[in-house]
């Protein structure tokens, strides 16, 4: 495959990374990743938006404007040969090179990366696991996609160990923030509820959407702190991210939730 790096394309085998990148060495740094379908992104704007918040939270510039990020977007998607499919494209900015130790240095040259990869059209409904692992709603980090995963990778990997394919992670309230790599919403009692951001829940681009969507069909919405009392309550539940848009849940901590009548409704308005 071929990637766009710092203004290039190469082959992405081919990319060298710093041995001193704070990216590589402390996580230093965050990415998007957005659909790209037929060769346009999905809520490019949204993502864009969201891509400044993130470099503000971690006071990193970005060396490229949106234009010069679309154009590479579209060399990318050419080189390879994704124009006409749906493709994942992530787009990483690390601080770049520094000195040993945690404080960066006063001057620093930011480096980014675009990548793709085709992405399937279907996705089967997933099966949750409450797990241990406790999402931290005071640290800043949980706003952006920091290349630090660590606690994503930990819960995902609990929650597949207990047989299910995605986590379903509480914040240290006991509130339920999201999953490993995407927003929770419930439906219950003609009603639509999902965490507060300040809960530790990531603002995703596909859940704005859904709430705009939903509001549209005359769903009231809720963004709300909720226990696990509502996996016991609720008549659906799904999931979102920019790959797979909606996904049903159909278990969670092997509770079944048959209905997916709002899910799919939702599902086909977007």
């Amino acid at each position: 495959m071929i990637a766009w790096f710092n203004g290039d394309l190469l082959p992405l085998d081919g990319v060298a990374i710093k041995a001193t990148d704070r990216g590589f060495t402390l996580g230093d740094g965050f990415f998007e990743t957005m659909l790209a379908q037929h060769g346009q992104v999905t809520h490019f704007d949204a993502h864009m938006t969201r891509l400044h918040e993130s470099a503000h939270i971690m006071d990193i510039p970005l060396p490229y404007n949106t234009d010069e990020i679309r154009k590479a977007i579209d060399d990318v998607l050419t080189a390879c040969q994704l124009k006409d499919k749906r493709a994942a494209l992530r787009l990483t900015i690390s601080r770049g090179s520094g000195p040993r130790g945690l404080l960066p240095p006063l001057e620093i040259t930011p480096q980014v990366l675009l990548s793709a990869s085709d992405v399937p059209d279907h996705f089967p409904s997933a099966k949750l696991a409450l797990v241990t692992i406790r999402r931290n709603e005071f640290n800043p980090t949980s706003r952006i996609k920091s290349l630090n995963y660590l606690d994503n990778i930990f819960a995902l990997r609990e929650a597949v160990a207990k047989g299910a394919d995605e986590a379903l992670l509480l914040n240290t309230q006991g509130h339920i923030a999201e999953g490993s790599v995407s927003n929770i919403f419930f439906i219950k009692n003609n009603a639509l509820y999902t965490p507060r951001i300040d809960d530790g829940c990531l603002p995703g681009v596909m859940r704005a959407h859904v709430l705009q969507t939903a509001r549209k069909l005359g769903l009231n919405t809720h963004e709300t702190s909720m226990g696990v009392g509502i996996i016991q309550t609720c008549n659906e539940a799904f999931l979102t991210n920019s790959l797979v848009g909606i996904r049903p849940v159909h278990q969670i901590d092997g509770l079944q939730i048959p209905n997916q009548v709002w899910t799919e409704k939702l599902r086909a308005n977007l």
